[in-house]
């Protein structure tokens, strides 16, 4: 897994175009610098360092060029895409170039390079990309019950690949058990993803990745064995856990795209609140197949009366002036009945709270809503104080 790239990549994507040409340059030094530490002659370094630099560049423009967005389900999208276009530049040029100067197999050095970047993108951009947008706000209040679950979920995670990977472990139960336990961690990083949302995924995904890579290239684990050669161990870990960070993406993405539903909501009822009470309305829905009714806006301020106390037809005609129960019911009854789905005013009184001996005179503004098929879903509509004099 080839951490790098990832680092690389999301600086190019959430940095601004002008800054990509510094950034670039930056990169492929660092990357000359890093292989030649890490062993390789000087012309390999320099030929991987113009590549580290080229690579998270291009993958950047594509992703800018298709426009997508890093937030929600268009993060898993734009991950994807970045890190097949880094990986197949990157991996796919560098293993080029080896097997050209060198005669090694192009094929097991681009299975193995491109294996690396592509992981090394999945795990680390997501985590870079979703804490740089971290942003912390007072006004929210925590869900006690998830902390704690995302918390034990961790700290689970730690302590069951650790076992998992361990030495003792292997020996202990066997290479087919452990095997069947790889689905283990998987599940505690979903529950962290669930829990603790994108920052506490892509963390827990990280750990794992520190983990079991550790611990497979030390000889340890269900991938490592004295019949696999250490390179074949590798891919399969990274195979792993590029599944397991697509899976944190996907996860993600399906959380994000509910809080945004919930919020978008949220923000669509507050405004018809603010609405109905800047025009003094209130909302209703009405059942007449089970005579109930659900109020909407701020039905407290504007009659005196709780919404509990107005959920069926009765508690709202016993309500009403005598004289225009009949009317009022007929004209819900009515509404059900007609085809015609056009509102019907008609006005009424309704007696006041504190004094049953004065009457608010109200106009009610209502229609059928229908089902597709014709029959009658709902009665809905308006009640606004009327200009008339109560009488």
């Amino acid at each position: 897994m080839w951490l790098p790239a990832g680092v690389s990549l999301a600086a190019m994507l959430l940095s601004q175009p002008t800054s990509q040409v510094r950034l670039a340059i930056a990169f492929a030094l660092t990357q000359v610098v890093l292989s030649h530490i890490g062993g390789r002659d000087i012309p390999l370094s320099i030929v991987l360092g113009i590549l580290a630099g080229i690579a998270p560049a291009v993958a950047d423009a594509v992703v800018r060029w298709m426009r997508i967005s890093l937030d929600g389900f268009h993060l898993l999208h734009a991950i994807v895409i970045a890190a097949l276009v880094s990986a197949t530049l990157l991996g796919g040029s560098g293993a080029a170039y080896v097997s050209a100067v060198s005669g090694a197999p192009f094929v097991l050095l681009f299975q193995e390079w491109g294996a690396a970047i592509f992981v090394g993108i999945c795990v680390t951009t997501p985590l870079l990309a979703v804490w740089a947008q971290f942003r912390p706000q007072r006004s929210s209040r925590r869900n006690w019950r998830e902390v704690i679950v995302c918390g034990a979920a961790f700290v689970t995670l730690i302590g069951a690949s650790w076992a998992l990977f361990d030495r003792v472990m292997a020996e202990r139960f066997g290479a087919y058990v452990g095997a069947c336990l790889l689905y283990l961690p998987m599940f505690f990083v979903v529950i962290v993803a669930v829990a603790g949302g994108a920052r506490g995924g892509t963390l827990a995904v990280l750990v794992l990745a520190l983990i079991s890579l550790g611990k497979t290239a030390q000889g340890e684990g269900p991938f490592a064995s004295a019949d696999i050669e250490e390179r074949v161990a590798l891919l399969q870990a990274q195979l792993y856990l590029g599944i397991t960070a697509i899976l944190v993406l996907i996860v993600h993405s399906l959380h994000d795209a509910r809080a945004q539903a919930l919020d978008q909501a949220h923000q669509w009822r507050t405004h018809l609140e603010l609405a109905l009470a800047g025009s003094g309305m209130v909302t209703y829905c009405a059942d007449p197949h089970r005579s109930t009714l659900q109020w909407g806006g701020d039905i407290d301020q504007f009659l005196g009366y709780s919404g509990d106390s107005l959920r069926t037809f009765d508690q709202v005609l016993a309500l009403v002036h005598p004289s225009d129960r009949t009317h009022l019911y007929d004209h819900w009854m009515a509404a059900a009945l007609e085809v015609d789905t056009a509102p019907r005013p008609i006005r009424f009184r309704l007696a006041h709270r504190d004094r049953p001996d004065i009457w608010i005179a109200l106009t009610d503004a209502g229609s059928a809503l229908r089902n597709p098929n014709g029959s009658v879903a709902l009665v809905a509509g308006v009640w606004q104080r009327s200009n008339d004099p109560a009488h």
